[in-house]
């Protein structure tokens, strides 16, 4: 049977660009909305990795959607060679990861994938430190009062101008003026 393995890291992002490449080349997708850290906080993935059988096929789009740090890359690999399950990424076009050199391209990749995402955090821990020097609240939005906007819109201020004068962001107050033109 082949399997196809498909993740995201967030609830704001969907699998539907995996889905539609792996359509028609697996019998069954696997979807999961997870950080790529580490394979033992991925339910999934773990379910998938149990009920695999000798002679199936896993396939996956890329191999970052799969593992994100180099030895989750590589023990999965294993386990699968063991298994007898064949592991296939499309962005590695017919590199076979059980070959020699297909270990090879592999595991460089696998840990450029791992590269990817700590600069990724130092990034985001770069932009937090900024923001935070800078004076600007980190962490969730502070409650704003619906009744407050409406009378501020119905006085005249716009998005912007209500946003500055109840110290929230614009998408905040937009959010709010959504809700209340359909209530």
């Amino acid at each position: 049977m082949k399997f196809g393995y498909a993740r995201v890291s967030s609830k704001e992002q969907d699998t539907e660009i995996q889905q539609v490449q792996l359509n028609g080349l697996v019998d069954e997708v696997i979807f999961e909305t997870v950080s790529g850290k580490s394979i033992d906080n991925r339910p999934e993935l773990q379910k998938l990795l149990a009920k695999l059988r000798k002679g199936d096929e896993v396939i996956v789009t890329k191999l970052d959607r799969l593992a994100r740090n180099t030895v989750d890359a590589l023990n999965i690999a294993d386990k699968l060679k063991e298994l007898g399950v064949a592991l296939r990424f499309l962005d590695l076009d017919s590199v076979d990861i059980n070959s020699t050199m297909g270990r090879l391209v592999y595991t460089v990749m696998a840990s450029i994938a791992e590269m990817e995402r700590k600069r990724i955090k130092e990034r985001c821990d770069d932009g937090r430190a900024r923001a935070k020097a800078a004076g600007k609240s980190l962490g969730r939005a502070k409650e704003v009062s619906r009744a407050k906007v409406k009378l501020m819109l119905k006085n005249g201020l716009n998005q912007t101008q209500i946003a500055k004068q109840l110290d929230c962001s614009r998408m905040t107050i937009g959010r709010i003026l959504k809700e209340v033109k359909a209530a």
